[in-house]
């Protein structure tokens, strides 16, 4: 399996332990520039290839003495605690592993995602016994009792282990503060928290620019950060011994990743809806401002749905690159108002592109609804990087895939999209009424005993997901109105030929009359690049027959097999769609096959 470059290298240190998760965007509001008067956490989570999400409770544990934890098989081994906290996990489950994608909130209300930003000045640093990767988050999820003290875990893994990755930003949050720590290969840092009155941004470049190093409370830099940019030849003060003219993202990151469309564009996009002005200087633009309105749950949700007016959308998909802050890679979106009373925090998620899914409400602390994985959180621990083609494979019982479907449908049909959009605000407006009366009720019901609280707060997390997985369920439904067939059960990933695909006409709908040039056939993931997928199949030929003897002509397309699998899994059932044009109106349709070798 072809993988980026950064991957290739990065990977051969880590006898190939997968770096997934190439992009990202995360919004944090601080309590006083909310509207609700609460810290708002919003995150897109933004991957390549085939991502499978799950969402599980996992129980505070005591371990006993002596218990190793291990995560990438490659990483160091870091000895447990004697008691971890409960928490919720979003799981990316991906075949070859994922070591930088998951999402947490532990019981104590502590929340952590992470943005992509390798490409450093720090590619050759070295780090101790395999280093840390995936541990980060996890660790901090089990262990932290607030946000400062989950950057003083991050900060002594830091120093004992250092990070194996090149570059990310971790935000790490509770109900009082929120913080962003960058993290560079090796043991550098630096930490600096979000202010009251302000809305940080940040995508796939490093965010944090020249912040006050000499302000300990709310800044915490590794001690030799300065002077080894200094030694680097990447930083020189305009006055010997005067570092107030330190920019962090300048000096540790080269301005070709800054400038990167997708990661400028999107930071681009939320601060031209945020200010109504158009930002184009890649190295003057703000890493927060002090917005002029107090923002909104909604507000935030709209953001992690934003477009790029610079995206050209000439392909038929409306989502084919990274420029958009929701796009083609956002495979789990998230927005958490953190409540002071933790339990009483609901974190509303979209499970895929949220511009085309529902965010749904949850309160995190009650756990989701067993719906919402096909594995146990322990079982689920142990895929995390050594999943089966079975735990990755396309089954309608597994909900992920409903959702996904949606998404694929509707990417490709914009006639169908101004509908949605209309019932989907209508949806999270009465929604949002919904979960206010079930938060009211849940904290009368704490008053008295917060365990029976808790049970009718999970209640209302499984109503919650089996309503938002009907409605849904209702579109793919509406959308999924044409069948294909693909002619056979299984596809070699070392073929040269062709497979032949079947679209059936059915009354009204002649299949024959389908436009070749905007016809294609693969995978609905994309790439390495995190774009769509280039290489997917376009026809060699197509004939007409009545393959089902119905009466009506069909059409049988012929698609090269090398393009309907790149970037596929052995041994997994994978779904392959069909997208194509019938009468200058666009169409889908997908059939399963399995992948062998």
């Amino acid at each position: 399996m072809k993988k980026t470059a950064l991957a290739v290298c990065v990977g051969a240190l880590l006898a190939g332990v997968s770096l997934s998760s190439q992009a990202c965007f995360t919004v944090i509001v601080g309590k006083d520039a909310s509207a609700t008067g609460e810290i708002i956490i919003g995150h897109n989570e933004d991957n390549d290839r085939r991502i499978i999400t799950n969402q599980y409770w996992v129980p505070a544990a005591d371990h006993k003495a002596g218990e190793m934890i291990e995560f990438e098989p490659a990483a160091a081994k870091i000895p447990q605690v004697a008691h971890t906290y409960g928490f919720w996990w979003t799981q990316t489950l991906a075949p070859e592993g994922s070591s930088f994608s998951d999402g947490f909130m532990n019981e104590n209300g502590v929340v952590v995602v992470t943005n992509n930003c390798n490409i450093t000045i720090e590619e050759k640093e070295k780090f101790n016994d395999g280093g840390i990767g995936y541990g980060i988050r996890r660790l901090v999820a089990e262990r932290a009792t607030s946000a400062r003290h989950g950057v003083d875990i991050v900060i002594e893994l830091m120093e004992k282990y250092g990070y194996f990755h090149m570059g990310r930003t971790y935000t790490i949050a509770d109900k009082n503060e929120a913080w962003q720590i960058a993290l560079l290969r090796g043991h550098r840092y630096l930490a600096r928290k979000v202010k009251d009155n302000e809305i940080a941004f940040m995508a796939n470049a490093f965010s944090l620019d020249n912040v006050d190093l000499n302000d300990k409370e709310n800044v915490i830099a590794a001690p030799d950060l300065v002077e080894h940019a200094i030694a680097m030849g990447a930083y020189k003060p305009a006055v010997a011994g005067d570092y107030s003219d330190f920019s962090f993202r300048e000096a540790y990151q080269p301005e070709a990743r800054r400038i990167f469309p997708r990661n400028k564009e999107r930071v681009f996009t939320i601060l031209e809806m945020l200010t109504g002005k158009e930002y184009k200087d890649v190295n003057d633009y703000p890493m927060a401002i002090v917005p002029e309105k107090k923002i909104s749950v909604e507000d935030v949700k709209s953001y992690l749905r934003g477009h790029s007016k610079f995206e050209k959308r000439e392909s038929g998909w409306h989502h084919e690159t990274m420029q958009d802050i929701c796009n083609i890679g956002t495979f789990d979106s998230v927005v958490f108002e953190l409540a002071q009373d933790p339990l009483m925090t609901v974190a509303w998620r979209a499970a895929g592109r949220p511009s085309e899914q529902f965010y749904a409400p949850a309160f995190p602390l009650a756990g989701p609804a067993a719906a919402q994985s096909y594995m146990d959180w322990a079982t689920g621990t142990k895929a995390q990087f050594h999943a089966t083609p079975e735990q990755v494979s396309y089954s309608p019982d597994r909900t992920i895939y409903t959702f996904l479907a949606m998404q694929n449908f509707l990417d490709w049909m914009p006639q169908d999209r101004a509908v949605f959009e209309k019932d989907r605000d209508a949806y999270e407006e009465n929604t949002a009424k919904v979960v206010a009366a079930a938060k009211a009720k849940a904290q009368l019901i704490a008053g008295a005993d917060r365990e029976k609280a808790r049970e009718y707060m999970h209640a209302f997390n499984v109503a919650s997901f089996n309503d938002v997985l009907a409605k849904t369920g209702d579109w793919v439904t509406r959308l999924n109105q044409h069948a294909i067939v693909i002619t056979r059960d299984t596809l070699s990933q070392s073929e040269t030929g062709t497979v032949d695909v079947v679209l059936l006409s059915q009354k009204g709908f002649d299949a024959t009359k389908l436009d070749v040039s905007k016809t294609h056939f693969g995978s609905p993931y994309p790439d390495g690049s995190i774009e769509l997928n280039k290489q997917m199949a376009t026809p060699t030929k197509v004939t007409v027959r009545d393959v089902n003897g119905d009466g009506l002509d069909d059409a049988v397309i012929t698609f090269p097999v090398k393009g309907a699998l790149a970037f596929s899994f052995k041994d997994v059932v994978s779904e392959l769609y069909l997208f194509t044009s019938v009468n200058g109106e666009p169409v889908a349709a997908f059939d399963t096959v399995k992948v062998i070798k």
